[in-house]
């Protein structure tokens, strides 16, 4: 049976018309949950890179300014990752196509995120 968490992340990838996969992990990397469109372990992998970046500003940034980052925005020849911080110590990884439409993205995440953040108990 799937968790709530796991269910928030489906109804995200299926709200966003190019969405991959969407994971959510702690300060350290460990995933919380995940869903997507990709075998699991390439999912996990991607969430793990993605995150090193978000990890490096929010813990290793000297820049107070970059340690209080919200969103990362990454787009390749093939696709876009959008990176967001749910709350203090978790983020959340979105995986896409590169055509998907960013504003269908990020609101689509301001919806779910507020299921996720409420199920954490925030």
């Amino acid at each position: 049976m799937a968790s709530l968490f796991a269910e928030f992340l489906a109804e995200l990838v299926g709200g966003v018309s190019g969405a991959i996969g969407a994971i959510i992990q702690d300060w350290e990397g460990e995933t919380v949950d995940h869903f997507g469109h990709l075998d699991e372990m390439e999912l996990l992998i991607n969430a793990a890179q993605w995150g090193l970046i978000w990890r490096m500003f929010r813990f290793q940034s000297s820049d107070g300014r970059l340690q209080a980052i919200r969103e990362i925005l990454i787009e390749t020849t093939q696709q876009k990752i959008l990176i967001t911080t749910l709350f203090d110590d978790y983020y959340l990884v979105l995986l896409m196509k590169k055509n998907t439409n960013l504003a269908e993205a990020v609101n689509t995440i301001s919806e779910v995120s507020v299921f996720i953040r409420r199920e954490m108990g925030l």
